[in-house]
């Protein structure tokens, strides 16, 4: 299932994931500790602990709509951030969202 990896794909690095983007994902988790957490209250996409009501910790910070290059979206840590653990973020990437 998901998308088979191309051959073309570029680096973490050069897709963003610089020590920088590191650092601010890591100081969102912290403001946005559990699996399925928004800022302002907004709704998270395929948290499946958060439609469970699971208070799951997030290992991960998830960019809702991908970005795909986009550096506004990449960015956007109010509008295009979420705090998901692992499965769930699994589950969504894997999903192609």
């Amino acid at each position: 299932m998901g998308m088979p990896p191309r051959e073309d794909r570029r680096s973490a690095y050069a897709r963003g994931y610089t020590k920088r983007w590191a650092r601010a994902a890591q100081n969102f988790r912290v403001r946005h500790p559990l699996c399925g957490m928004r800022p302002n209250g907004q709704r998270p996409v395929m948290s499946r602990c958060f439609d469970e009501d699971r208070a799951t910790p997030a290992t991960q910070t998830d960019h809702v709509i991908p970005h795909r290059g986009d550096a506004i979206l990449f960015n956007d840590a109010i509008n295009n951030w979420q705090a998901l653990c692992l499965e769930c973020h699994t589950r969504k990437t894997q999903a192609g969202l």
